[in-house]
């Protein structure tokens, strides 16, 4: 029994990253019908900056994570304008997700040249030293990541569902052309989910990057472990794409924990593939089902 819960505290940590980049690439996803292949690569810049802002630079924990948001945010605003803008004007979406994936490349190579290949120590914010709850063993670190993943789905609903901004985006979401004929400014719109996404994913790289460290070709891996999270749970709903992360997560860790964790995404690939036969739009993803 100590063991199924220490793999799932285990599971539900990567799972909440996961659960994150997958809220994220369903959030451009709903605005613009287009998928972010480089979504990833925001985790590996809250990571990577936070070596640089805190260790190199020697910043205040405050500012260093201030400051990685911020330059997350100024990536995804280059993307954003010089990537998706020209190239949705004249092309269909495949060549625009294409166009989103050579950036990944860019921005990894980039990473590569200022920090290099070797995997860095990235700094804690909150203490590794175990505590004890029960029958289970954590770290604050640990505890943060889970709280830092409720918080931000709780912040996205209340931003969705809570504002007037929200109806816009939902409004655009379900469809883009009538919202447009409506008055709404749909590239904002557009541009506000690039934004907010790239925010959520840095945050979900300072908190991971002390437990997995921190590497420029990490942000590879995680946009494929953020896109089988929002095929599982539903693509068409940012909510669903992060419980399928955190199931993602959960599962890795099981079969890690009880097998061996090179079965891991063998098995994912094939629940994702059951899934979708069965339910071809997600687990949760009746929203989309409903859309189409």
């Amino acid at each position: 029994m100590e063991k199924l819960v220490v793999l799932m505290l285990s599971g539900m940590t990567n799972g909440s990253v996961y659960g994150l980049v997958g809220l994220s690439l369903s959030l451009i996803y709903v605005s613009s019908r287009i998928i972010n292949f480089a979504q990833g690569e925001f985790v590996m810049i809250g990571a990577m900056s936070t070596v640089f802002f805190l260790v190199a630079l020697g910043l205040p924990t405050p500012i260093s994570v201030l400051a990685s948001v911020v330059l997350g945010a100024a990536v995804a605003f280059l993307l954003e304008r010089f990537v998706y803008v020209p190239l949705v004007r004249r092309a269909d979406p495949l060549t625009v997700m294409i166009g989103t994936f050579a950036a990944a490349v860019v921005i990894a190579g980039a990473a590569l040249v200022a920090w290099g290949p070797n995997q860095l120590f990235v700094p804690n914010l909150f203490s590794l030293d175990p505590i004890s709850l029960g029958v289970v063993t954590t770290t604050a670190q640990q505890i943060a990541i889970i709280a830092a993943f409720a918080l931000l789905i709780v912040l996205t609903w209340w931003i969705l569902f809570k504002t007037n901004f929200g109806l816009t985006v939902r409004a655009v979401g379900v469809n883009p052309t009538v919202a447009r004929l409506m008055g709404i400014r749909s590239e904002r719109i557009v541009r506000f989910c690039f934004l907010f996404s790239a925010a959520v994913s840095v945050v979900a790289g300072i908190l991971i990057g002390p437990l997995l460290g921190g590497q420029a070709s990490m942000g590879v891996l995680l946009s494929v472990k953020g896109f089988m999270a929002a095929i599982l749970g539903g693509l068409g709903s940012p909510f669903a794409a992060a419980a399928g992360g955190l199931l993602i997560g959960i599962l890795e860790a099981l079969v890690g924990g009880y097998a061996n964790s090179l079965y891991a995404e063998p098995i994912i690939f094939a629940l994702i593939l059951i899934v979708l036969l069965v339910k071809p739009y997600g687990l949760l993803g009746e929203f989309e089902a409903v859309q189409r």
